[in-house]
């Protein structure tokens, strides 16, 4: 337990209705269960569904203000790819980005209104402000652990995956059977395995 740490910031961001708020809830727990101190600002979007939804967790020895200064997230947990570039003014030159590059279309775009950048777009920009960058599509993992709304559990796994934080793999696992509703435990727990596993294997190639 490494309880030395004396500041590390997640960026998460996506849309309302892909479970961001459960995810922060996750890793914040995660965090106090290895002794650190934690702090969590949630910011929403002007729809509460489909709208912008980004959370900022900040664990460490000593943490004060919950949100994030401009350039200063360590780590971002894209549940969307344009709201990883909507972020993009929290991070840090060295962040390590996991992207679940299944977009979620606005109605904007749907209209004809809008355009959408293409992935290549979204990720060759992601590219040149990050030190690291991990995709992955969170949708079909979370499809094959039996429900397509685990996508926010896929990612969290995701994140253990990289190693880019000091909480343990059983210490997420944890805090994921404490909070997700009785009886779900296990599905959930086969979504956070797979993002784990996948993230795993491609930071092994």
């Amino acid at each position: 337990m490494n309880t030395s740490l004396n500041e590390l910031n997640i960026v998460i961001a996506g849309v309302g209705g892909q479970g961001n708020l459960l995810a922060s809830e996750i890793i914040s727990s995660a965090s106090v269960k290895e002794g650190f101190k934690v702090r969590v600002a949630d910011i929403f979007g002007a729809a509460q569904r489909g709208g912008a939804v980004t959370s900022h967790i900040r664990l460490g020895k000593e943490v004060y203000s919950p949100v994030l200064p401009q350039g200063s997230a360590h780590i971002l947990v894209g549940f969307e790819p344009v709201e990883c570039l909507r972020a993009a003014n929290f991070l840090r030159a060295d962040c390590t980005a996991i992207v679940n590059t299944r977009p979620v279309v606005p109605s904007s775009v749907s209209l004809g209104r809008a355009s959408y950048p293409t992935l290549e777009e979204i990720t060759a920009l992601l590219r040149k402000l990050v030190g690291k960058i991990v995709t992955l599509d969170a949708a079909i993992l979370a499809r094959k652990a039996g429900d397509a709304l685990m996508v926010n559990i896929v990612m969290v796994g995701a994140l253990a995956g990289t190693g880019a934080t000091p909480i343990r793999k059983e210490t997420f696992i944890q805090a994921i059977r404490d909070l997700v509703p009785r009886g779900t435990q296990e599905s959930n727990l086969n979504a956070f395995n797979l993002g784990f596993q996948d993230v795993r294997e491609k930071m092994a190639e």
